[in-house]
């Protein structure tokens, strides 16, 4: 007898998306953290211009911290609260959107400094 694969179980990829959120949320604190060092390391005579990029960085990486945290709490409401399909649609909606935003950081910080 075979069982046919329905695709994973809601509460596996809630999981999954709880965990990975909590990861970037992580690499991304220690990211900001990198930048605002940075910026410490420039004499107190530095132009505004010339810190600018690392200041919209780290600025920008906070944000982005903070949807990670979004997304780990609608993740952890999904799994503490309810099994409501919204909660479990709308978590995955900011993953991913978390996800792209992580992409747009990454690639706007290392332009603005390289």
């Amino acid at each position: 007898m075979t069982l046919l694969a329905s695709g994973p179980h809601p509460k596996d990829v809630m999981i999954s998306v709880f965990g990975a959120s909590a990861g970037v949320a992580g690499l991304v604190l220690v990211f900001v953290g990198l930048l605002i060092t940075t910026i410490g390391t420039y004499p107190g005579g530095t132009s505004k211009a010339a810190l600018r990029p690392y200041r919209v960085g780290a600025w920008a990486a906070t944000g982005v911290f903070g949807a990670s945290l979004a997304t780990v709490a609608l993740s952890l409401s999904w799994l503490a609260l309810s099994d409501s399909h919204w909660l479990y649609v709308s978590a995955l909606v900011v993953f991913g959107g978390l996800l792209l935003v992580l992409l747009i950081l990454a690639i706007a910080v290392t332009r603005a400094t390289v």
